[in-house]
């Protein structure tokens, strides 16, 4: 089950308190970049999937695609504040420092 960070879940509980935010729980997705790499996008929704898995999250109700599940099964997702927002990174593939 993937692991969210006081830290990144935070930052999914502010976004959802956002009015203009529709939604109660944060979905994580496969997404295609513009460059062609996998990515993960951020769906602010207000019922899971059937087949969504749910992550470990204080304070937040967050679910991960079926497509992204397995890899994701052992991960902990966190997040850091930069000059743009918020960044999220898997523990131990953080970006350095700017």
């Amino acid at each position: 089950m993937l692991q969210i960070t006081e830290t990144a879940a935070s930052v999914f509980r502010d976004l959802l308190a956002k009015e203009d935010v529709p939604g109660t729980a944060i979905r994580l997705a496969p997404e295609i970049q513009e460059d062609g790499r996998g990515g993960i996008s951020l769906q602010a929704i207000d019922q899971p999937a059937p087949t969504d898995a749910p992550a470990q999250a204080p304070g937040v109700q967050v679910v991960v695609a079926a497509e992204l599940a397995e890899s994701l099964e052992d991960a902990i997702l966190d997040a850091r504040e930069t000059e743009t927002g918020a960044e999220f990174f898997l523990v131990g593939q953080q970006p350095p420092a700017s």
